[in-house]
C-alpha cells in the first residue's frame, strides 16, 4: 500500500541525453518549481551504454549562479528520464510512471556557486519501448521533480533505441 502511495505521489509530482548529449534547462515553458528555482543553472547529460539493447542513464547538474542561497526540496527519486518520439509531441515514455521511491524528503541548499549532481536510475531500451513503441530515434530529456510541485526538464539529444523482436 505504501509503495502504491509513493508511486502516486511521484507520478503526480511528475505531471504538475558510448554517446552523450547535454543541454541547459532555460526553457521557461518547461521550468516550474519553488521560488528561486528559476534562477538555477541546470544542465543534463545522458550516457548511452552500448549493449543490445542499449541502456540509458541520465545526470542532471544544478548550479546556483546567484549571490544568494537557494533551497528546494526533493523526494526519494528526484530525477527521471523521458523519451519523445517527435520534436513537437508529448512524451511517449516517462521513467516516473511506475517508479517506486522512498518517502524521503530532502532539502537541497545551494550557496552561491555551489553545485549538486543528481543521477537517474538506468533504463533499458526494452523498458522504454515495451511492446507498443517501434525501434527508432527518440528524443530524450532528464528532469528534476520538486517535492513542492513542478519540475525542471532539460533535453539531452537523440538516441537510437531497438530491441529484439
Amino acid at each position: 500500500m505504501a509503495a502504491i502511495l509513493v508511486v502516486a505521489i511521484v507520478s503526480l509530482a511528475a505531471s504538475c541525453a558510448s554517446e552523450s548529449g547535454s543541454s541547459t534547462g532555460t526553457d521557461p515553458d518547461r521550468s516550474t518549481g519553488p521560488t528561486g528555482a528559476e534562477d538555477l543553472d541546470v544542465t543534463a547529460d545522458i550516457v548511452v551504454m552500448e549493449s543490445f539493447p542499449v541502456q540509458l542513464r541520465g545526470s542532471l547538474t544544478v548550479v546556483n549562479p546567484t549571490e544568494r542561497t537557494i533551497a528546494f526540496d526533493v523526494g526519494g527519486c528526484p530525477v527521471f528520464l523521458r523519451a519523445y518520439r517527435s520534436a513537437n509531441g508529448g512524451p511517449v515514455w516517462d521513467q516516473a510512471n511506475g517508479a517506486v521511491c522512498t518517502m524521503i524528503l530532502r532539502t537541497v541548499t545551494l550557496e552561491p556557486g555551489e553545485v549538486e549532481v543528481f543521477q537517474t536510475a538506468t533504463a533499458g531500451a526494452g523498458e522504454i519501448l515495451g511492446n507498443d513503441l517501434p525501434d527508432g530515434t527518440y528524443r530524450t530529456a532528464v528532469y528534476l521533480v520538486f517535492a513542492t510541485g513542478g519540475e525542471r526538464e532539460v533535453e539531452t539529444g537523440e538516441v537510437q533505441l531497438a530491441i529484439p523482436r
